[in-house]
């Protein structure tokens, strides 16, 4: 990985608040068994409906959203079972403490067992041991993946991959992906946040260099796109999960 490579993942990362390390998660209730989720539900219910102001004043590097939610299914239907933000107490020793307080009444008042009916998509629930920890966001690999399919709340499908199945599957959908419009338009916005930092590291180095060469201008912004292109792609695929939302691949 390029120097300048590095410093657009990391400067990604940073302006979309996309988890520079690894995140806690949400839970979905199965029964006796609690499972992480590799996403947030919530996340596009409060773009509507914003948490009220000053209810969470502690966020995390593990959480940036400052919360942990808890799910599960009602006849079918996603449900949030309760919702907890992070705080931290020190004793009479000076040690600082840990603990979770339910805010569900203050986002969804009496409203028990909030429907989450505005989510279409996949919950995709690991388990089993590590297999590759990555210290990003939900970008760790693990042995086994349970993916259960949503529309409009209700669950439609669930299916059961191993590692290998699930890394298959993401390729597959990543390639279908990328010819979608929702695709290009992310991947513009993402560029369109890099240029700036591709400027300054480009005169930086640049600054620092004792042999200038003269440049065909023309090759080095074709090279420069290209590039640009490719990074995007790969950070894209490695730290985003949400572009899978159906458990068969759509056919363009």
């Amino acid at each position: 990985m390029s120097l300048k490579f590095f410093f657009t993942f990391i400067f990604l990362l940073a302006t979309v608040n996309l988890f520079a390390t690894a995140q806690v998660p949400d839970y979905l209730i199965v029964e006796k068994d609690t499972l992480s989720i590799q996403s947030n539900p919530l996340e596009g219910y409060f773009k509507e409906h914003p948490i009220p102001a000053n209810l969470i004043t502690l966020t995390s590097s593990a959480n940036w959203r400052g919360y942990i939610a808890y799910f599960k299914f009602l006849d079918g239907k996603l449900v949030v079972e309760n919702i907890y933000k992070e705080e931290y107490k020190e004793d009479d020793k000076g040690n600082s403490h840990f603990f979770l307080t339910s805010i569900y009444k203050n986002i969804f008042g009496e409203n028990k067992n909030f429907e989450c009916s505005y989510y279409s998509g996949l919950l995709i629930c690991p388990s089993g041991k590590i297999l590759q920890y990555v210290h990003m966001g939900y970008s760790s690999l693990y042995e086994n993946y349970n993916l259960i399919e949503l529309k409009d709340g209700v669950k439609v499908k669930s299916k059961k991959l191993t590692a290998q199945e699930f890394m298959d599957y993401k390729k597959d959908y990543f390639k279908y992906y990328k010819k979608t419009e929702e695709y290009q338009q992310k991947a513009k916005e993402f560029k369109e946040m890099t240029d700036d930092v591709d400027k300054k590291l480009d005169l930086s180095i640049s600054g620092n260099s004792k042999n200038k060469k003269k440049e065909n201008k023309y090759l080095k912004e074709k090279e420069a796109a290209y590039k640009a292109d490719k990074e995007v792609e790969s950070f894209m695929f490695i730290f985003l999960n949400d572009y899978m939302k159906t458990i068969e691949i759509p056919v363009n």
